[in-house]
C-alpha cells in the first residue's frame, strides 16, 4: 500500500492523538498499542521509495545519534535477559541479594527486578527512534510543521475544554475514568493532574512554536489585529486561552511555574528575533501573560492555586523529600546496571513489604524526581551509553543555533531546561504519552530545512 507524505502524515498524527489522549497511555495495553501504531507508519513510510530515500539522508545525517539510541535499546534489552543467578551474583550483587533475600527458587532471572515493566520501557525507546527517524522526514517544511503544530494546540484545546467544563460539574466519573482523586481539579480523562497539566503545557508549546513558524515563513516584521483575524494564528489565540484555563485549573504548582517560565522564554526569543522590546510577537505574549494567566486566574479562582503554593514547605514536602532519598539509596545499591527501566514500583513494593520501619503506608511507582530514577532504573553503564546520543542531539541545536541561525532552537532549549526543573519534584515523564509527544517536538530539532 503507497501512501502520499500527506496522508503519512494523517497516520503519524492519529497515532500520536490516541498515544496522548487516552490518559497518555499509561496503561500496559495502550503502550503496546501505541507501539505498533509507530512501527505501523514506519514500514508504510518504507514502503514510499520517495520517503525512504529522505528516511536514508536523515539516518545518515545522524548516524552516530542513531547508533548510540540503538545501542541503549539493546542495553535495555540485556536487562530483561534471564541470566544464570550465579553470573547476576557476580555482575549485579545487589540483585543477587535482593532476589537471595525474597527466596527466588528460578536458576535464571533478570537483571530488572520487574521485566514486564522494563519491557513496555523498551516499546517507548523504540518509538522515540522511530519518531526521530520518521518526523524530520515528515514534517521536513514548514507548512508541514505549522500543520503538526496547529494539530497539537487544537488537540490540547479540546481535552482542555472538557476537563475544565468537567471539573465544574464536579468532576464525575465517566466511561473512561472513574474519578477517586482531584475532583476540585481539571484532569479531564487522565488520572494524575501533573501529568494533565504538562500535556496541555507542551501543546501550548506547540500552539506559541506556530506562531514563531508562521512569522518565520512569511517573514513578518508588523502584525495588526486585522491581519491576525485573518490568519491561523486568531485561532491559536483562541486555543491557548482554553489551555492556560485547563493548565490553571489542575491546580498543579511546578506546571503552572513552567508554563510562565516558557512563556517569559518567548518574550526573551521575541526581543533576539525583532531586536527590539515591543514587537509582533511579544505584544502577543504580553497580552496571553495579562489576560490569559492572570486575568482568568482571578476568574477562576487563583486563591486555590496561591494556597496550594502557601502551604508548600520543607516540613510539608517531607515524604517527597524520603521518596527522593530512598530513590538515591536505590541509585547506590544498583549503581552499575540499575534495576531496571520502569522498574522503581516493584523496588518499592518490596521495601515496603520488607522493612517494618518503613514510613509510608502507601504503594508509589515513581520517584517524584525524574534523575534520580532514571539513574537507579539504568545504573552507571546505561547512563554513559545514553549520555552520547544526548550529547549528539544538544550539539545539533547549538550547532543549528550558531551557524545556521535558527534562533527557535532557543525555546527547544528554553523547552529543556524548564522541564529539567520540573522533573526535580515530578515524573510526567516517565508516562508515556507525555514522553513520546516530548520526543516528538525536540525531533523539530534535527529537522534539515535547507534541504527544501
Amino acid at each position: 500500500m503507497l501512501l502520499s507524505k500527506n496522508s503519512l502524515q494523517n497516520f503519524f498524527l492519529i497515532v500520536l492523538t490516541y498515544t496522548v489522549s487516552f490518559n497518555a497511555s499509561i496503561n500496559p495495553l495502550m503502550t503496546q498499542i501505541s507501539s505498533i501504531g509507530f512501527i505501523f507508519v514506519l514500514i508504510l513510510c518504507l514502503k514510499n521509495d520517495q520517503i525512504l530515500e529522505t528516511i536514508k539522508i536523515n539516518y545518515k545525517s545522524n548516524l552516530f545519534f542513531f547508533y548510540f539510541f540503538a545501542l541503549y535499546i539493546i542495553f535495555l534489552i540485556f536487562q530483561i535477559v534471564p541470566l544464570p543467578l550465579d553470573l547476576i551474583k557476580v555482575i549485579a550483587p545487589s540483585n543477587y541479594d535482593l532476589y537471595s533475600s525474597i527466596k527466588i527458587d528460578n536458576r535464571f532471572w533478570s537483571i530488572s527486578v520487574d521485566p514486564s515493566s522494563s519491557y513496555f520501557s523498551i516499546l517507548n525507546c523504540i518509538s522515540y527512534f522511530i519518531i526521530f527517524l520518521i518526523f524530520p522526514v515528515l514534517f521536513n517544511r514548514k507548512k508541514y510543521l505549522m500543520k503538526f503544530l496547529f494539530f497539537m494546540c487544537i488537540l490540547g484545546f479540546f481535552h482542555a475544554v472538557f476537563a475544565t467544563y468537567w471539573m465544574l460539574i464536579g468532576n464525575p466519573s465517566n466511561f473512561l475514568i472513574e474519578k477517586i482523586h482531584y475532583l476540585n481539579a481539571s484532569t479531564g480523562i487522565f488520572v494524575n493532574r501533573s501529568v494533565f497539566a504538562t500535556f496541555l503545557f507542551l501543546c501550548s508549546f506547540s500552539g506559541l512554536f506556530y506562531i514563531i513558524i508562521y512569522f518565520q515563513k512569511y517573514q513578518i516584521t508588523n502584525f495588526t489585529f486585522s491581519e491576525q483575524l485573518k490568519s491561523k494564528v486568531f485561532y491559536i489565540r483562541i486555543f491557548i486561552i482554553f489551555l492556560s484555563i485547563g493548565i490553571l485549573t489542575t491546580w498543579s504548582r511546578i506546571v503552572n511555574l513552567s508554563y510562565i517560565l516558557i512563556l517569559f522564554s518567548f518574550l526573551f526569543y521575541s526581543k533576539i528575533y525583532f531586536k527590539k522590546i515591543i514587537n509582533p510577537l511579544s505584544n502577543i505574549i504580553i497580552i496571553i501573560l495579562l489576560f490569559d494567566v492572570l486575568v482568568m486566574a482571578i476568574f477562576f479562582g487563583d486563591a486555590k492555586l496561591i494556597e496550594r503554593v502557601v502551604e508548600t514547605s520543607i516540613l510539608g514536602e517531607t515524604r517527597r523529600l524520603e521518596l527522593q532519598s530512598f530513590g538515591w539509596d536505590q541509585f547506590k545499591n544498583f549503581w552499575l546496571f540499575g534495576y531496571g527501566s520502569g522498574a522503581f514500583g516493584q523496588i518499592f513494593k518490596i521495601s515496603y513489604l520488607m522493612t517494618e520501619d518503613f514510613n509510608y503506608n502507601f504503594l508509589v511507582n515513581h520517584v517524584h524526581n525524574e534523575g534520580i530514577e532514571f539513574m537507579g532504573e539504568i545504573g552507571i553503564v546505561g547512563i554513559l551509553i545514553v549520555i552520547i546520543p544526548i550529547t549528539i542531539y544538544f550539539k545539533k541545536i547549538i550547532n543549528g543555533l550558531i551557524n545556521n541561525k535558527r534562533l527557535s532552537n532557543i525555546l527547544i532549549l528554553s523547552l529543556l531546561v524548564i522541564l529539567l526543573l520540573q522533573s526535580l519534584v515530578d515524573f510526567s515523564l516517565h508516562i508515556t504519552g507525555i514522553s513520546i509527544l516530548l520526543i516528538t517536538i525536540l525531533a523539530i530539532g534535527i529537522i534539515n530545512f535547507n534541504k527544501h
